[in-house]
C-alpha cells in the first residue's frame, strides 16, 4: 500500500511540473531566392522570400499572425539595392529587391539585412548581393570655330585658335553625359615641313577647365623652294580627336627666303 502511494505521488508531481513548464520554441528565418548570381550591370529586379520556421513546428496560420504583428525592417548596408512590394502570407515574407544601372567599372557589393521583431522573438537574417561591373567608355569632343583648315594671310601674323575640350561618357554603350575636361594625357603633334623659322605653334591652357588655345606664329611672308606643309593633331589612345591643316602661301620672286625648316614635335599635354 505504501509503495502504491509513493508511485502515485511521483506521477502526480511529474504531471504538475509538465503543465507548469512552458514549451520552448526556437525560431529561424531562411532566405529563399538567388543570392549567388550577380545582378545585371544594367539593373535588375528579383523576388525573394524570407520564411519563418520553428522547432517545434507551429501552424502557418500562427506564423502568419506572428509576422503580421511584427516590426519588419529591410536594409542594404551600402544602399546599392532597394526593397519594394513586401507582403506577408502564411509563414513567409515575400518581397522584391532591385538595383539601378551600375555607373562604375567595378563590381558593386552590398550586405542585405532583414530584421523581424515581436513579443515572441527578435530575428535577423543577412546575406550578400553583388552587381556586375559596367562598361564605361569615354570619348573626347573638341569644339572650335576653326576646324580642319586655317589659312594665314600672305604677310603672316600671330593668331590664336580657342578650343573647348569636352568628354562624352557612355555606360554600357549608351550615352550618359557630356562635361568639360582636361586634355591631360592627350598627345599634341605638330609637323612643319619645308617651312621657315618664323613658323611656330604651341598649345596652352585657357582660364576654365577644358579651355585651350593653339597659338600659330608666322610673323612675316616667306619664300622657300619645295612644297610647304604644316599640320597640328591631337591624339588620344592613338585616335585623332582634332586635326588642323595650316596654309601659308609663299611669295615666289620676292626676297623672303629665310631658310627651309622641317620640324616634328610630339608631346603629352600635362
Amino acid at each position: 500500500m505504501k509503495l502504491i502511494s509513493f508511485t502515485f505521488a511521483i506521477i502526480l508531481l511529474f504531471s504538475c511540473n509538465k503543465h507548469n513548464t512552458e514549451e520552448i520554441y526556437i525560431y529561424e528565418l531562411n532566405v529563399i531566392g538567388n543570392t549567388i548570381q550577380v545582378f545585371s550591370e544594367k539593373g535588375e529586379e528579383r523576388e525573394y522570400i524570407i520564411q519563418l520556421t520553428s522547432i517545434p513546428d507551429i501552424s502557418t496560420h500562427e506564423a502568419e499572425l506572428f509576422l503580421k504583428s511584427s516590426k519588419i525592417d529591410f536594409m542594404a548596408e551600402n544602399h546599392n539595392f532597394f526593397f519594394s512590394d513586401y507582403v506577408v502570407k502564411d509563414n513567409a515574407i515575400k518581397f522584391k529587391i532591385r538595383c539601378k544601372e551600375n555607373v562604375n567599372k567595378k563590381t558593386v557589393d552590398d550586405k542585405i539585412s532583414i530584421t523581424v521583431i515581436n513579443q515572441k522573438f527578435s530575428l535577423n537574417e543577412t546575406f550578400d548581393l553583388s552587381q556586375a561591373s559596367s562598361d564605361i567608355r569615354y570619348e573626347y569632343k573638341i569644339e572650335s570655330e576653326i576646324t580642319k583648315k586655317f589659312t594665314f594671310p600672305d604677310e603672316g601674323g600671330l593668331f590664336t585658335i580657342p578650343l573647348k575640350s569636352k568628354r562624352l561618357k557612355y555606360i554600357n554603350g549608351n550615352y550618359a553625359l557630356e562635361e568639360p575636361c582636361s586634355l591631360k594625357g592627350v598627345r599634341y603633334i605638330s609637323s612643319c615641313i619645308n617651312g621657315a623659322w618664323v613658323h611656330t605653334d604651341r598649345i596652352y591652357n585657357g582660364k576654365a577647365v577644358g579651355d585651350y588655345i593653339i597659338e600659330l606664329n608666322a610673323t612675316q611672308p616667306f619664300n622657300v623652294d619645295g612644297e610647304f606643309s604644316w599640320s597640328i593633331e591631337l591624339l588620344y589612345n592613338e585616335l585623332s580627336i582634332f586635326h588642323l591643316e595650316i596654309i601659308h602661301n609663299q611669295t615666289p620672286g620676292d626676297e623672303y627666303y629665310i631658310g627651309d625648316l622641317t620640324r616634328f614635335n610630339s608631346e603629352i599635354i600635362e
